[in-house]
């Protein structure tokens, strides 16, 4: 089979399952496979991802991934995000990076010494949004993925692949990005496609109903002039439509794009796996 045609694997690390969903490969493409693979949650004393990770390299083992240009969607649980201001000192990557990690290790100490940070690109003069993954949770899953060779693709953070996958619909006008997946939100404002603030906060199962007030309460908390009352709100995981009151805010739910062989308000969480 031509590497064009091959078959696309997409699987979604949470801390507590695996989505993984195989689509057919050319220009219409159709669910072949679907599954959700649920373990308990890491041991106390143990890394929170760690599970996650056994359970990854259980599929490898067993020959689940063969024969698939395969994607890893990272669970925001398990990755940190900063915006990092715009620096007309930093003159190389080198210097931009160990801004980037001045920015994480303010926040959270020495302990972002050691993580793997990637910076997103920015128009010059505007901030930046880099994301930082522990080294251990990166070697972990390059050694799950080491016997598919260059058929494992990338890793992508749950913030970005929503962001991409989003990024026509946000256009120049400022709004809210709200990424929900259990447990956890991920709170984004955006002006001009231009990141101006992030957060992941812990979230119950009432977080529908809780969203207005943590909206507000951002609001309150951002470091940025920039004021809108527009969210685009993306949670697959959650019940459709979706019942929210909303007071000031305007709140918009994206729906993912349905392949065929897709099931309207059945497959929606198959949708960051295949970044649909």
């Amino acid at each position: 089979m031509s590497p064009l045609w091959a078959d696309q694997l997409g699987i979604a690390l949470f801390p507590e399952r695996l989505v993984i969903a195989r689509a057919s490969g050319g220009f219409r493409r159709r669910l072949v496979h679907k599954e959700i693979v649920a373990f308990a949650p890491s041991e106390p004393g143990m890394p929170p991802w760690q599970s996650a990770v056994d359970a990854l390299a259980a599929k490898v083992a067993a020959g689940a991934l063969a024969k698939s240009d395969v994607t890893l969607v990272l669970s925001n649980h398990f990755v940190h995000y900063a915006i990092v201001p715009w620096s007309d000192s930093l003159g190389s990557k080198e210097e931009e990076l160990a801004f980037a990690r001045h920015c994480f290790v303010r926040v959270h100490g020495s302990e972002a010494d050691n993580w793997e940070i990637k910076l997103g690109s920015a128009k010059p003069g505007k901030p930046r949004l880099a994301c930082a993954i522990e080294q251990p949770l990166i070697e972990a899953v390059n050694t799950c993925m080491r016997p598919l060779a260059s058929h494992y693709r990338s890793l992508q953070p749950h913030l970005m692949a929503s962001f991409n996958r989003w990024r026509a619909r946000l256009g120049g006008r400022p709004a809210w990005l709200v990424v929900a997946e259990p447990g956890m939100l991920c709170l984004a404002l955006l002006q001009d496609g231009c990141w101006q603030n992030v957060r992941t906060i812990k979230a119950g199962a009432d977080w529908i109903k809780e969203l207005p007030v943590v909206l507000a309460r951002e609001e309150c908390l951002v470091d940025s002039p920039t004021q809108c009352d527009e969210v685009l709100l993306f949670a697959p995981d959650a019940a459709q439509p979706l019942m929210l009151e909303a007071g000031k805010w305007h709140i918009k739910t994206l729906l993912p794009t349905l392949f065929s062989g897709m099931v309207a308000g059945v497959d929606a969480p198959y949708s960051i796996a295949l970044g649909a």
